[in-house]
């Protein structure tokens, strides 16, 4: 299901950034900001995630969001920047305002990722999803490459587990671990997605008997 756009609107900007300091506007998410009610925006994730530089916006505007307020993610894009995709993932996490990702195309890697820590997900028949581990290279002497590499391994590892646990059966994030890539279409998507909402469902309900497990204990 589709959500209406309105037109009245405008970028949100810093008026205090410095013109050096401005990434690429070809690069930035364009923000629509409809006051109503409610504060809406419409943010459009159309092109590669660039630069964590290019979303300070976006950033800002989680982070300092109400209850009150809802964002719209159209997402098109072919992934990008691992370090952009997780400073985005952060703020949907603690953000008090409602999140919507709608897929209107390809969403690709960390596109995909962004995608499974909004609240609600909109797919469209055109939608489409690849998924797969990341890509990096890392120079040095052999010892400090051998850390990194290992310490990055660790890293996207959990990181995969997190984002696509419930969407991805234990086998397959184990084959995506591995260097295999994952394509799914809409329906395919959909599918998965209910089994991650069922997933994450079963992980609130373990969290909320551990917490009466120890304040049970704590009273005694």
């Amino acid at each position: 299901m589709a959500t209406k756009i309105y037109t009245n609107a405008k970028r949100v900007r810093e008026s205090n950034r410095k013109v050096d300091d401005e990434p690429n506007q070809d690069d930035k998410p364009f923000i629509n900001s409809t006051p109503l009610t409610s504060n809406r925006y419409d943010v459009f994730i159309d092109t590669d995630i660039g630069s964590p530089a290019a979303y300070r916006d976006l950033n800002f505007l989680l982070n300092t969001a109400s209850e009150d307020d809802h964002f719209n993610l159209y997402i098109n894009s072919p992934g990008g920047q691992l370090n952009t995709a997780l400073m985005i993932i952060e703020s949907l996490k603690v953000t008090e305002a409602s999140t919507t990702a709608i897929i209107q195309g390809e969403c690709h890697s960390a596109a995909s990722m962004i995608t499974m820590y909004c609240q609600e997900v909109h797919v469209l028949d055109s939608a489409h999803m690849l998924l797969h581990t990341a890509t990096y290279g890392t120079v040095g002497n052999t010892s400090n490459v051998k850390a990194h590499t290992e310490f990055t391994t660790r890293q996207v590892e959990k990181l995969i587990t997190d984002t696509y646990s419930g969407f991805l059966s234990p086998e397959e994030i184990e084959k995506v671990k591995l260097g295999v890539e994952l394509w799914f279409d809409a329906e395919e998507i959909r599918e998965r997605l209910e089994d991650r909402i069922e997933y994450l469902k079963s992980q609130e309900e373990d969290k909320t008997e551990d917490k009466n497990g120890e304040e049970i204990i704590n009273g005694w």
